[in-house]
């Protein structure tokens, strides 16, 4: 509440002072039946309508106060002091919607199903939701007229996982994780939370420049048949190697049974994805060149890049930490100014039946009826600001989300980083073992060189190894351009990226800001509507107000 700046006391408490202070209550009694007659007449709406309301919960929910913020809309915001319209509340300043930054694709998914599939255990049955996905995009590869096709939970997961390895280099929003509860799973709420989550992960990557335009996309967006059985969907997938495939094939690359050199496909891919164990072991013995000056410049920019992401990462986990209690104590706020106006209207009823039994016309019974008119007030506006107070959470919470959306694109961006330096390192382990074959390759002509006539098992080893050599050579050009292709994103999604949380974070400020001054402006209009009907001039109104 605001002070008096000479008193530092509240007005209204400086009001009131010499009521509270007067011991008797004839005194009690004269003073507020003199106010009861003034005021009865601008009590009678306020009366009628607290007598259709019976609790809290009824004074909140639905909407019903004429002066309820409308959150779709944001109204110029009025100067401090200014002349309010006769129609009183309902010409309020609204609290803004936050404005979502670029334009959205036409994607929704709704219509969950849930579906029972047999289990591998007799007996045991499991179940599964599929969800319409409903999509209009407006390039050139989707269909104009848009697609409808059902899809189910871990098509979403296969569509992440193929986007992980054929989009390296990207930043590729996060999927929304699994749930290991099935009890969970099975639930209404958690099918909707589901059902919401996916439809924004499905927009965001529809947002991506080029996950926009990828074949992935089209495919899940526009395949009519599920895509475990679709043929475009499984002409997609890309090589994978398992662990058993990896030790099986390892001896027969130790003993030259096996090309111990990858293709030109595998040297493209991270050695995660495939079953060489061989290379997986070359590039943990590939140290990473101490001098500097061995990297070229854009290397080493991307590789501050790295700890620049290691640190906004830190920062904005911590400023999202800090959001949600904001959004927790303003929704604390409202709920106590909510039960404090719900007190007072108790209070007001009391005073009403305490004074129906003093009499009717009783100096008594009149001061009660004016301390049920002040209580109605004083628990109206607090109930009208408790409102104000849940719409003004529920908006802060919206206008905060691109810190919650940023802090989950972070690690993402963190794990794109690192595949550039994954795809130079198998570049490097490649190129070293390419290096040791040819330096073989000379040490064994020389060798031959001295036997008259030449060795033919050392001729032999040396067309093997050429062999090997040449499919060398071929993989380092693969894992370069794969190298440079990477890069080449990075850099892009990098500048990209920055652009893209300017724009967030100075539309988020933007809309914080305007919740925060539509909300204490209403709510000031509120409480200085009630300190007129207690006898507060427009002159101390203003002159508060100014401090």
């Amino acid at each position: 509440m605001d002070l008096d700046p000479g008193s530092k006391e509240p007005l209204l408490q400086q009001q009131h002072q010499s009521t509270h202070q007067q011991g008797n209550t004839q005194s009690r009694s004269s003073h507020y039946a003199s106010r009861s007659s003034q005021q009865q007449e601008s009590d009678q709406y306020a009366t009628t309508r607290l007598d259709t309301l019976a609790s809290y919960g009824q004074l909140v929910t639905p909407l019903t106060f004429d002066d309820a913020p409308d959150v779709s809309q944001h109204e110029t915001r009025p100067q401090r002091g200014a002349q309010t319209n006769e129609a009183g509340p309902s010409s309020s300043t609204s609290l803004p919607h936050p404005q979502i930054q670029g334009r959205r694709p036409q994607i929704s998914i709704t219509d969950p199903v849930k579906h029972t599939e047999k289990s591998l255990v007799p007996g045991v049955s499991g179940s599964y939701v599929t969800y319409t996905v409903i999509s209009r995009m407006t390039l050139p590869k989707y269909s104009s007229r848009g697609a409808s096709v059902r899809r189910r939970f871990r098509d979403f997961v296969a569509l992440a996982e193929l986007l992980k390895v054929t989009h390296r280099g990207y930043f590729i929003p996060p999927r929304p994780e699994k749930n290991p509860v099935e009890g969970q799973r099975a639930s209404d709420e958690f099918v909707e939370v589901r059902r919401i989550a996916l439809e924004k992960y499905i927009i965001q990557l529809a947002m991506h420049p080029a996950i926009a335009q990828s074949d992935e996309l089209h495919v899940f967006l526009e395949a009519d048949s599920p895509l475990g059985s679709n043929l475009q969907w499984q002409q997609l997938q890309p090589m994978h190697g398992s662990i058993l495939e990896g030790v099986a094939r390892l001896p027969k690359q130790l003993f030259g049974q096996d090309p111990a050199a990858p293709s030109p496909t595998e040297a493209a891919t991270n050695t995660k994805h495939t079953s060489d164990l061989l290379r997986r072991f070359k590039e943990l013995t590939v140290k990473e060149p101490k001098d500097p000056g061995a990297l070229d410049q854009p290397e080493i920019d991307l590789r501050n890049e790295k700890l620049v992401v290691d640190e906004f990462l830190e920062k904005v986990a911590a400023a999202s930490r800090k959001a949600e209690r904001l959004v927790s104590k303003f929704e604390q706020l409202g709920s106590v100014i909510g039960d404090l106006g719900l007190s007072a209207i108790k209070l007001a009823k009391f005073e009403d039946t305490d004074g129906s039994r003093c009499g009717a016309y009783t100096d008594s019974s009149m001061a009660s009826k004016a301390i049920s008119a002040d209580s109605k007030r004083v628990g109206m506006a607090a109930v009208r600001v408790s409102r104000l107070s849940r719409t003004a959470t529920s908006s802060t919470a919206l206008a905060l989300a691109p810190l919650h959306d940023n802090l989950a694109l972070a690690p993402a961006a963190s794990k794109a980083l690192k595949e550039r330096e994954a795809a130079l390192l198998t570049l490097h382990a490649i190129e070293a073992d390419l290096e040791k074959r040819r330096h073989t390759i000379v040490a064994i002509e020389e060798e031959g060189q001295k036997v008259f006539g030449g060795d033919k098992a050392k001729l032999r080893k040396t067309d093997n190894l050429k062999n090997e050599v040449a499919g060398l050579e071929a993989a380092v050009q693969a894992a370069g351009q794969e190298y440079d292709r990477v890069k080449l994103r990075n850099t892009q999604e990098v500048s990209r990226w920055k652009e893209s949380r300017i724009q967030d974070f100075d539309g988020m400020l933007d809309n914080f800001a305007k919740i925060m001054a539509a909300y204490e402006d209403r709510s000031l209009s509120v409480w200085l509507e009630v300190a007129e009907q207690f006898g507060v001039t427009r002159q101390d109104a203003a002159r508060l107000t100014s401090t």
